[in-house]
């Protein structure tokens, strides 16, 4: 039977691991040259425009936010992002809400955002755009793969692309604004 100092040691860096692990995002303990390049990507968006993650990303943070419309956790996603998005300006960063079920159709995702923000209002939703506040919305194609590219195998997935287009982070599940805000600002240089 192992003493109870070599089960404390054994605790401790058990403990010490897992918290590295959380950590190192927002630590930024990763070096820069490790980080992997983001598979450029064009998407018509359902504001009748088009994305290009080369052309947006020059000089921008990027977040890229994989759902489905029949995900409540992807609607709880929207709103953690509709906290972030008003502590950025357009310019600096974008985010990209990409609906990755195949099956559903652009007006299905512009039906989802309109009650996702005013679920009372039963009026028509053709104008309710986002993209002049650096919030644009697509749905995957089997052209593109998007989604699988970018490892989103779980939904909600949220991925950060920094100003040169290096992938930062990748959460899978349900991130919270506080975490967001952090490796936001990280990945802005602001000071922590």
């Amino acid at each position: 039977m192992p003493s109870r100092r070599f089960n404390a040691a054994v605790a401790t860096m058990a403990l010490l691991t897992v918290g590295t692990f959380v950590a190192e995002p927002y630590l930024g303990l990763r070096p820069i040259e490790s980080l992997k390049a983001a598979s450029p990507f064009v998407l018509a968006t359902i504001d009748n425009s088009t994305f290009s993650l080369t052309e947006e990303n020059n000089g921008s943070v990027v977040i890229l936010d994989f759902m489905a419309t029949w995900c409540p956790p992807c609607a709880d996603q929207a709103q953690e992002l509709e906290r972030v998005r008003p502590r950025y300006l357009p310019q600096a960063v974008k985010i990209v809400t990409i609906d990755v079920a195949y099956s559903e159709a652009p007006a299905d995702l512009r039906a989802w955002r309109h009650h996702l923000y005013d679920p009372e209002d039963l009026q028509p939703y053709a104008n309710d755009s986002r993209e002049a506040e650096g919030w644009f919305y697509a749905t995957d194609t089997t052209a593109e793969l998007v989604g699988p590219s970018f490892n989103a195998n779980a939904l909600p997935t949220v991925v950060l692309i920094d100003a040169q287009g290096r992938i930062r982070q990748t959460w899978t599940g349900l991130v919270l604004a506080p975490n967001l805000e952090a490796a936001l600002d990280i990945a802005l240089g602001r000071p922590a």
